[in-house]
């Protein structure tokens, strides 16, 4: 069924009178489809996601997860929630204690729950070695991890995550984005927000854009980028700069291995294409000269 977001409202202050932080947002996600919700600071992002699994309630409109409404408690197991500072998560003594204490809220005990423990520790790369550890020993990367599996442990319907590449180096975010493809593989829908795009659309397969409260787009990447919404992505940007100067190039590139496909193939056509124009203006040149012959001959007759 997928999560449902209908006529949705919301104000921090209480007061309809004031500005919301969200004003008639609708919106679908189908079940294990992977999206990014997208937009400045303030536009509304977090807020959203808040709603998707009961921790913020509607004012106005309605949220339902496969049909449940969330103010059940089955959808906090549905939904699980990994925040940007998502260290600030942990609370419990050990890293087993951690990533056990989800489940165990909700009745998986015993093997079951050794079982789960052991299987999300290996999910997000991390050695079994550290499960006795106070969390808090941890470096800020692996808290992360022990945070997502504490989610993961709860075999979540869908990961929602709030910025979760920020104040990661390059290597850091590249091995989250394809620990999160290999979940998504798994059949678990994923929502991430994110205000830099470049890393997420090659992964997403529905975007979301949001400014001051209210959706302004919903849709694939590429209807995303032919639409001309901001932020773009760098590569996409140099495409469309380079189409402006005469080139003939696929603006939805979303890697760097599809940019040099695409550059590759624009030049092998070049040639052909140049030879192309060449014969055309050939061509009318030689019929703007007959023309010319043409003209004179019926002059002078």
């Amino acid at each position: 069924m997928g999560i449902k977001v209908e006529n949705l409202s919301y104000s921090y202050s209480g007061n309809r009178k004031g500005k919301p932080a969200l004003e008639n947002v609708s919106l679908e996600i189908e079940k294990g489809e992977f999206a990014v919700i997208s937009g400045a600071a303030g536009a509304g992002k977090s807020t959203l996601i808040k709603h998707l699994n009961g921790i913020f309630l509607p004012q106005e409109g309605r949220v339902t997860v496969d049909g449940l409404d969330t103010r059940t408690r089955e959808v906090r197991r549905k939904v699980g929630m990994l925040f940007q500072h998502s260290q600030n998560q942990l609370f419990e003594e050990t890293v087993y204690r951690e990533i056990a204490f989800g489940p165990s809220n909700f009745g998986i005990l015993g093997e079951e729950l050794e079982k789960r423990v052991y299987e999300t520790l290996s999910l997000v790369h991390l050695d079994t070695g550290i499960l006795d550890r106070p969390p808090f020993s941890l470096s800020g990367g692996e808290k992360r991890r022990v945070a997502l599996a504490g989610i993961l442990a709860l075999r979540p319907a869908y990961l929602v995550l709030d910025e979760p590449t920020a104040g990661l180096d390059p290597e850091g975010r590249a091995k989250l984005l394809g620990r999160l493809q290999n979940i998504h593989r798994k059949g678990v829908g994923i929502v991430v927000v994110s205000h830099t795009l470049e890393e997420i659309l090659p992964f997403a397969q529905k975007v979301i854009s949001m400014e001051e409260g209210r959706i302004v787009f919903t849709g694939s990447p590429e209807e995303y980028l032919r639409a001309g919404y901001s932020p773009v992505p760098p590569l996409a940007r140099l495409m469309k700069e380079l189409n402006k100067k005469g080139a003939n190039l696929r603006e939805s590139i979303f890697t760097a291995e599809e940019a040099l496909k695409e550059l590759q193939k624009f030049r092998l056509e070049k040639p052909e294409r140049d030879r192309g124009i060449s014969e055309k203006g050939a061509e009318e040149k030689g019929a703007e000269e007959k023309r010319i012959e043409e003209k004179e001959a019926q002059d002078n007759a």
